[in-house]
């Protein structure tokens, strides 16, 4: 009987279930509680046949089977409510829970019919019992399987959109790019010149979004690669030449121990990449100081990027961190950090957000150790 809660823990959680948000939905409540009420109606006759004391061992056994099983729906119905399913997707199950027992009920019902032989109570209701379990098993897994179709259309639905929006913003910001380069080379006003050059950054600006919404569209299409133990030093060390040469004025320094080894993949690269280019670009000064730092405590790797910058701003972190409503952020400054979120909780890991001794960000990524 194990099997259902293997299969019911970890479906799907609230945000993955269309409608599943409104926790709420009488629908919800009364699809599980068919559930359960139904573990509760067979509890009945299997646990009255051990209370006044079976036959035979045989009969033992299958009140105690039946007993077992008819509990197994009771905590059923919970999980399948804990468990965050849309109400259509409950009373699904639920259907499939009362199939079980109405299409056995009926076919012993026909049985007896055509050679009526008394049956005890315990035996019919362990029977149906494990009739209904089994039912609820197939439940779940149909409403798993719509559902990932559901979402392989919508993802892609969204690829389509992406890849057209991604093909725009990139012609137009080379043609931006372009427009802006010749008026800063051939206009003589000075204040025409500024707003010339102010054009053009931000061409290269929305340039390098086009880069970012790239790399998050690849994250989100590619299957989830499999952890494995990344040294992370090496994998720091590259992502810190990368950007020494790039901003030859930054201070980025590395204290991460050699022997350092975290459960990841290639896309750490990424979240280290993205970590230190957040921390330079949204610099206000000339020469920004980073500083990456690991330590092992107890199984898991505190991995700490830090900067002496502005901050991030706190509205920003309130909805990484889903302290604020996501149709509230404001602009889109935090691409990286948001694929870093992505991935961080891919890997079963952690992330938040502290401020540093000067007055920056530290942003902390915590990983199992390898």
């Amino acid at each position: 009987m194990s099997s259902i809660g293997e299969t019911i823990a970890g479906p799907l959680s609230s945000d993955e279930t269309g409608d599943g948000r409104t926790g709420g939905d009488p629908r919800r409540t009364a699809g599980s509680g068919v559930i359960a009420l139904t573990g509760f109606g067979l509890l009945v006759p299997t646990v009255s046949r051990l209370v006044a004391g079976p036959e035979s061992l045989v009969a033992g056994l299958l009140a105690g089977l039946g007993t077992v099983v008819a509990l197994v729906l009771v905590a059923a119905g919970y999980l399948i409510h804990r468990a965050g399913f849309s109400a259509t997707n409950t009373l699904r199950i639920a259907g499939w829970n009362t199939l079980g027992v109405v299409v056995l009920g009926l076919v012993l019902g026909l049985v007896y019919l055509y050679r009526p032989v008394a049956v005890p109570p315990f035996v019919v209701a362990t029977v149906l019992g494990v009739s209904a379990a089994a039912h609820v098993i197939i439940g779940v897994n149909d409403v798993r399987r719509i559902r990932a179709e559901e979402l392989a259309t919508e993802r892609e639905k969204t690829a389509v959109l992406n890849r057209l929006i991604r093909h725009n913003l990139r012609n137009d910001v080379q043609v931006l790019g372009g427009f802006a380069e010749r008026l800063t080379a051939e206009v003589e006003d000075p204040q025409l010149a500024d707003v010339a050059g102010r054009v053009e950054r931000k061409a290269d600006d929305l340039g390098g979004m086009y880069d970012k919404v790239a790399d998050i569209q690849q994250t989100i299409e590619s299957e989830a690669a499999p952890t494995r133990s990344v040294e992370l030093r090496p994998v720091a060390d590259e992502v810190v030449a990368e950007y020494r040469e790039e901003y030859p004025d930054a201070d980025i320094e590395v204290a991460i121990p050699g022997d350092s080894s975290v459960r990841a993949n290639d896309q750490l690269r990424r979240v280290l990449g993205n970590l230190v280019e957040n921390a330079i670009r949204h610099h206000d000064g000339e020469a920004p100081s980073v500083r990456l730092a690991a330590e092992e405590t107890g199984g898991r790797v505190e991995i700490r990027v830090a900067d002496d910058g502005p901050g991030i701003p706190a509205d920003e972190v309130a909805v990484l961190t889903g302290d604020r409503d996501l149709t509230q952020l404001d602009h889109g400054s935090g691409f990286g950090l948001w694929l870093v979120k992505w991935v961080v909780e891919g890997y079963g890991g952690d992330l938040r957000f502290e401020e540093s001794d000067s007055g920056g960000t530290v942003v902390v990524v915590t990983l199992d150790a390898a």
